[in-house]
């Protein structure tokens, strides 16, 4: 999937409709940032907010996935395809953050260790201790939380919080 050729056919078709960025965000109920990334490429609306667009702009879910006009898109099969490898590349990027997150921890985890064993204490060293102890609990709480049920409630309400801006 070529996110900058589905921005550029989103902004064709704002343009079509003779809309601004910030009107368009106004009717989606989402702010003007979020439209100007999809339409620069740099990221995609959720799925929802990809059917509304769908919607709205009176074109198919495959063809806003392809970045095109389609003569044949009613393809039902080819549609449920490309959502789902829209799903799975949110999947993708939410994995590979969960594994920075566990490789920071695990880096955190071994300073602590080091300091704790090597090192003569002091006021210092006992600071940096205390921090690296801090931070890797924070991150692996913060692990399991965002791959847990609570992270996907955390994102459902970010998404309603989001889209009254």
């Amino acid at each position: 999937m070529n996110q900058k050729k589905i921005g550029d056919f989103l902004r064709k078709l704002r343009h079509e409709k003779e809309l601004t960025q910030i009107q368009l965000a106004e009717i989606l109920f989402v702010s003007n940032k979020s439209v100007s990334r999809w339409e620069k490429g740099k990221s995609l609306p959720d799925i929802d907010i990809l059917m509304k667009l769908a919607h709205f702009y009176d074109v198919s879910l495959e063809e806003l996935l392809d970045g095109q006009r389609n003569e044949m898109a009613n393809n039902t099969e080819s549609t449920a395809l490309k959502v789902a490898e829209f799903e799975n590349e949110e999947k993708k990027k939410m994995k590979r953050i969960t594994q920075i997150l566990v490789l920071f921890s695990m880096v955190l985890m071994l300073i602590s260790y080091i300091l704790s064993n090597y090192l003569n204490q002091n006021d210092i060293i006992d600071f940096i201790y205390g921090f690296c102890n801090g931070v890797t609990f924070a991150t692996l709480a913060l692990i399991l939380i965002v791959t847990g049920r609570w992270g996907l409630k955390i994102r459902e309400f970010k998404e309603r919080i989001t889209s009254r801006d």
